[in-house]
């Protein structure tokens, strides 16, 4: 059987631009996204200030570099397969290099609008605290588009291991060779500098060459995980499902469960018994399905660090206020979640009763995040 793979590439970008496309709509109609952009503009107006206060002695390239570096290496690659793939496409698999290719190129591009944005908001940064200008701003703006090409591409080959481990071990150094390039270039040849010799340099070529020496060996001596890739491309369209969940139903979305025991063990502070089953069900629902837990800390944690930096009382109350009206709307997908799963339907709880203690809960978490955020605010 023939397989055009141009055409096969097209029907499965198309339909994944028409799902997305037809979720932004759902997202830019809600109320969340416009409190997103009312704090980004808040961030932006205060931008300026924020860069007074970093002190002359901070080393804002090398921090910056390990900023780049994390987005840069961090290349998670959509390749639209689905599980079918696994029965019509693997004994293709030699025929298929142009549609990899083409998913190659795509997350490139994707990956590096995210790269230029982060760049974006670095640069006034870089120029104002470093007075980077001239040459150094083409490197800084080409640098790292070229390195995430590179990523992730080498990204694709160490994906063909079928060790987990070696894979985090390839990744580790990949971090470092992206890390020390670009904090020699943004530091202007500075970093792991000792007198005439240039460290750096001889470090990221050593990598590079070694690097290059593997993916060349696997390349040829291992084939595609099919599988892998299917659990990549899962991963992400989950969590591309859990994101648009905070904005309305997805009723394609699939939940995890995770174990999480070192979180579960909070749930024996609560009493047992029947008044306090939905309370024991929520809690862990919260804890062990989905991303709902991994979602809120991350919001506590933005949220304390945007409350940190800001100057001014007014603005840290406006950005906590934001931020605690995002965790609720987050919280708020648990309860429709659990409608949708009708999973306490097996237990004798009555309906209020399942309200009382999601309104428990949501007071629960809340209250901890306002606190968080009063404790730093007074920092």
């Amino acid at each position: 059987m023939k397989i055009d793979v141009d055409q096969l590439f097209r029907k499965r970008f198309h339909a994944f631009s028409v799902e997305f496309i037809r979720y932004a709509q759902y997202m830019a109609n809600g109320g969340l996204m416009f409190v997103a952009i009312f704090l980004m503009g808040l961030l932006a107006f205060y931008y300026r200030s924020i860069i007074t206060l970093i002190p002359a002695w901070f080393p804002l390239p090398y921090v910056i570099a390990l900023v780049i570096a994390t987005v840069v290496v961090r290349s998670p690659l959509r390749t639209f397969l689905l599980e079918a793939d696994l029965l019509f496409l693997t004994p293709h698999e030699v025929r298929l290099d142009r549609y990899f290719r083409k998913a190659l190129v795509y997350n490139f591009v994707i990956q590096s609008i995210v790269v230029f944005i982060v760049l974006l908001l670095l640069m006034p940064m870089y120029t104002e605290v470093v007075g980077a200008q001239g040459v150094q701003l083409w490197i800084y703006w080409c640098i790292p588009l070229l390195l995430k090409g590179w990523n992730v591409y080498s990204s694709w080959i160490f994906l063909r291991l079928p060790d987990q481990k070696k894979i985090g071990l390839y990744t580790l150094a990949r971090f470092v060779f992206s890390y020390i390039l670009l904090a020699w270039v943004l530091s202007e040849g500075q970093f792991l500098r000792l007198g005439p010799i240039p460290f750096g340099v001889l470090i990221c070529a050593a990598l590079l060459i070694w690097l290059h020496s593997r993916m060349l060996t696997y390349k040829k001596k291992h084939s595609i995980q099919w599988y892998r890739l299917l659990a990549i491309e899962s991963g992400l369209r989950n969590r591309f499902y859990q994101f648009v969940n905070n904005f309305r139903d997805v009723p394609a979305m699939q939940h995890q469960v995770k174990s999480r025991s070192w979180l579960i063990a909070l749930t024996k502070w609560l009493p047992y018994g029947q008044s306090t089953a939905g309370r024991h069900l929520f809690a862990k629902k919260f804890i062990r399905s989905g991303d709902f837990a991994g979602i809120y800390f991350r919001l506590i944690l933005l949220s304390g660090f945007i409350v940190l930096i800001l100057p001014g009382p007014y603005a840290k109350i406006i950005a906590g206020l934001l931020f605690i009206y995002m965790t609720a709307s987050q919280i708020s997908s648990l309860w429709r979640h659990q409608l949708k799963r009708n999973g306490y339907a097996i237990f004798p709880i009555r309906d209020g009763q399942m309200r009382q203690a999601f309104s428990w809960l949501r007071m629960v978490l809340l209250g901890v995040h306002g606190v968080v955020l009063v404790l730093i605010g007074f920092l």
